[in-house]
């Protein structure tokens, strides 16, 4: 019986040794993750020394920085109070918000004023575009996009009408080409993971012709579109209802080809009047790393349709090229686009054809993370009556934040044989949401 304290006595000694080593060694571990926060500390204390040496932007490196300092400051009272954290208790209604789409909106404003040579002044604002962005994950092999949006157009001095061979209207009293109208700009469904790394996606969407034609109005590069993508393409670009799928890619060294083929119907009124049949499109993508900090994007896009109710077919060959520098540790505050584009469109009706053709090309260089100034040059072939239109569009563009950005910009539009028209615009672009401004 005198056995039985004593092994009592030696249970509990040995329990006490077993959970004072389990606090040593959560101690030790602790003291070991409290080490290794204070090296980073220290490395980002002397790299935001060297920064603010060079006069470079900070904002990012504080932020981390201080958000390291509170981890720290977390593991060592931790560390002093050797006892585990409670567990957070966490509302099941959470959940419920992971099936909630991802919401963004945009605002794009502009101030104009422009100077017809047979037109008195005109000086305006136009609330150009308001876009509202939808993005979910419908499942895990699917997502889907839907993009609804009030626009106007916006006026700018000696622009031809889209899809028209006649210059734009004159004489109305706002300039404009009448009131806004809300619609879905794009709504389609997109599947990922697919055998092959096959893209496919179905419903009304941007199609794939170009450099331009993919980016949304308010993520444009300049104001406005260019003259030969307004007049092939709409004032909105190539947007129609139907299937896309972009093939497997194929690498070639320093290359990737990539091909794309989309069957739609007809819609679009630039290429296809009032309305059609069918559209077909194909295009060829090389895309080439040159280096670190430069690449090379050539493509070739055909696009086929018809109106058989009008006895009308519309082809249209585009062909762009992209260069980009910007190197690694830099492309925050410096970097070069170089881009162009060239359109060649045919189109018949009743058997006659009309042919016309026309290009751009654009420079665009990132003074500093602020600042980008940006060039254009735009040609649009004459075609019966009307001739040559030739524009100038220098522009500046001023990033406030991620979310808020102005741009100045100058349109020098001429008619051959004509007179200039002169327009000066000014742009306010804001964005809320996860999808500060959307590309495509």
């Amino acid at each position: 019986m005198k056995l039985f304290p004593l092994a009592i006595v030696l249970c509990l000694t040995t329990a006490m040794q077993v959970e004072g080593q389990e606090l040593r060694t959560r101690a030790d571990s602790l003291e070991q993750e409290l080490r290794l926060l204070r090296v980073q500390v220290d490395s980002l204390q002397r790299l935001l020394e060297e920064l603010i040496r060079e006069s470079r932007d900070t904002a990012d490196v504080v932020d981390e920085l201080a958000a390291l300092r509170a981890a720290a400051r977390a593991a060592a009272e931790e560390t002093r109070s050797g006892v585990d954290s409670a567990a957070t208790q966490r509302s099941r209604t959470q959940n419920l918000s992971a099936l909630n789409p991802e919401i963004s909106v945009s605002g794009d404003v502009v101030a104009h004023i422009t100077a017809p040579t047979d037109e008195r002044n005109r000086v305006g604002a136009t609330p150009r575009e308001f876009e509202f962005s939808f993005q979910s994950a419908l499942d895990p092999y699917t997502r889907t996009k839907i993009f609804a949006a009030y626009e106007e157009e916006l006026p700018i001095a000696g622009m031809p009408e889209a899809g028209h061979d006649d210059h734009a209207e004159e004489g109305e009293e706002d300039g404009g080409h009448g009131a806004g109208s809300f619609h879905v700009e794009e709504a389609y469904a997109y599947w990922v993971g697919l055998p092959g790394s096959i893209g496919l996606k179905a419903g009304k969407f941007r199609q794939e012709i170009g450099l331009y034609n993919r980016w949304h109005t308010h993520a444009l590069w300049e104001v406005d579109r260019p003259l030969p993508s307004v007049a092939f393409l709409g004032h909105d670009g190539l947007i129609q209802t139907g299937i896309g799928i972009t093939l497997p890619t194929l690498t070639t060294g320093p290359g990737t080809q990539t091909v794309v083929l989309e069957a739609t119907s007809a819609t679009n009124e630039a290429m296809f009047e009032h309305g059609g049949d069918f559209s077909l499109l194909g295009r060829l993508q090389s895309f080439w790393d040159l280096s670190t900090s430069t690449y090379l994007q050539l493509g070739a896009t055909g696009v086929y349709g018809e109106n058989r109710d009008e006895s009308f077919e519309s082809r249209l060959l585009g062909l762009d090229f992209a260069f980009r520098w910007a190197p690694p540790n830099r492309a925050l505050y410096q970097s070069f686009h170089l881009k162009g584009e060239w359109y060649l469109s045919e189109q018949r009706e009743a058997g006659e054809a009309v042919t016309r053709q026309g290009g751009y090309a654009q420079a665009n260089y990132r003074l500093n993370r602020r600042l980008i100034l940006g060039l254009r040059g735009d040609y649009l072939g004459s075609v019966e009556e009307t001739p040559d239109i030739f524009q100038l569009v220098p522009s500046l563009t001023w990033w406030q934040s991620e979310w808020v950005y102005l741009r100045l910009q100058y349109n020098h539009l001429k008619h051959q044989g004509e007179g200039v028209n002169h327009s000066l615009l000014l742009q306010l672009v804001w964005a809320i949401g996860p999808h500060k401004h959307e590309t495509y």
